[in-house]
């Protein structure tokens, strides 16, 4: 299976807040919390995806961003990789409870991933890079 390639928009406040976004996921009958992201469209690039992704999950619009690291999501059966792209100069939606936007300070969003209550992969990747080096910015 070959999954078309998608992106994450992190953003850290200069409070070391991470931007994450309540998600509804029926298939695993909870919700989540992860970073905005989604699929990147053919022919775009991967900061102008996570600018896009982030303004249709959380309303909120960024200036610019940068490339941090891919993810390879699976080895064994699928092609599916994720990008992580840090944004930057966030300007907040006003309908931020809208889009279940949740601020969590890095070493609160650090236990949430240690304890098992954050497992999406990606946001995952992102909290640990920015908690392995001790600080918002990777």
């Amino acid at each position: 299976m070959v999954f078309p390639e998608s992106v994450c928009a992190l953003h850290v406040t200069d409070a070391e807040e991470v931007l994450l976004v309540r998600q509804e996921r029926a298939a695993h009958h909870r919700s989540t919390l992860e970073l905005p992201g989604g699929k990147v469209n053919q022919g775009e690039h991967l900061v102008e995806a996570a600018l896009r992704e982030l303004s249709e999950e959380s309303g909120c619009v960024a200036q610019d961003g940068e490339e941090l690291l891919t993810l390879d999501m699976d080895f064994s059966v699928s092609v599916h990789r994720t990008h992580l792209v840090r944004v930057h100069k966030l300007e907040l939606s006003q309908r931020g409870a809208e889009f279940g936007l949740v601020w969590v300070p890095l070493e609160e969003a650090r236990n949430l991933v240690l304890g098992g209550e954050i497992t999406h992969a990606p946001t995952v990747a992102a909290i640990l890079l920015l908690s392995g080096r001790g600080q918002g910015t990777p």
